[in-house]
C-alpha cells in the first residue's frame, strides 16, 4: 500500500512553493480517488499543565469531513458539527465549530484555510502560522520515506498539542459502526 501512496504522490500538482515533501502529502488528500485516508496516530496535548495522550486511527474523508477513533474517545467532524463520543465518562457531546475553529486534527485532515507557511528551513521541515488566531506549527517528515511522520500546534506558552502519524494507508472501507445513543448521556451545545 505504501508504494500506492507514493506512486499518487508523484502523480499530483504541486500546491506550495519551496515545500515539496508537504505539497505531495496534501495532493494525496486532495486525489478524486475514492479512497479514504487512514492513518495511526499518537495524540498529544498539554493545556495549563495538564497533559492528555492518545493513540487510534485517523481517517479523512474531505478536509472538513474526518474522524478520530481511540479506545478513550471518538471525535467526528462533518464540516461544523462536531460529535465528540468519550467512552471513559460516557458522554455523547455535539456542538458546533466556528468559523474560524481551527484543531490540529482539521490541520492533519487538509483544512489548511488561514495558514501561511513561513520560508522553508528544512526539506523536512515546514513552518506555518494561523495567521487570525496567532498561532504557529510545524509539520515534520521521515527523512528516509519522505512521509509525514509529525504536527505540532502552539496556540501559546500554556497550550501546544503535537500528532505523530505512525502509518499512512489508502483504504477502499473504513469499518466505522454507527453510534449507540443508548449508554450515553447526551449533552447537545448546538443552540
Amino acid at each position: 500500500m505504501r508504494h500506492l501512496i507514493l506512486a499518487l504522490v508523484c502523480q499530483s500538482a504541486l500546491l506550495f512553493s519551496d515545500h515539496t515533501l508537504l505539497k505531495n502529502f496534501y495532493n494525496l488528500l486532495r486525489d478524486d480517488n475514492n479512497l479514504i485516508l487512514k492513518m495511526e496516530i499518537d495524540f498529544f496535548q498539554n493545556q495549563y499543565g495538564n497533559t492528555f495522550n492518545s493513540s487510534g486511527a485517523f481517517y479523512v474523508f474531505s478536509s472538513k469531513e474526518y474522524l478520530y477513533d481511540s479506545p478513550q474517545i471518538k471525535i467526528i467532524v462533518k464540516d461544523t458539527l462536531i460529535t465528540s463520543i468519550n467512552n471513559e465518562t460516557m458522554q455523547l457531546v455535539y456542538s458546533y465549530a466556528e468559523k474560524e475553529h481551527l484543531s490540529i486534527l482539521g490541520i492533519l485532515s487538509g483544512n489548511l484555510d488561514g495558514i501561511e507557511l513561513q520560508e522553508n528551513t528544512s526539506k523536512y521541515s515546514a513552518h506555518f502560522k494561523v495567521l487570525d488566531l496567532d498561532y504557529e506549527g510545524t509539520f515534520q517528515f521521515d527523512k528516509n520515506s519522505g512521509l509525514l511522520k509529525m504536527v505540532t500546534l502552539t496556540v501559546d506558552e500554556n497550550q501546544n498539542f503535537a500528532i505523530e502519524v505512525k502509518s499512512v494507508d489508502l483504504i477502499m472501507d473504513n469499518g466505522i459502526q454507527n453510534i449507540d445513543h443508548n449508554n450515553f448521556e447526551i449533552i447537545d451545545l448546538r443552540d
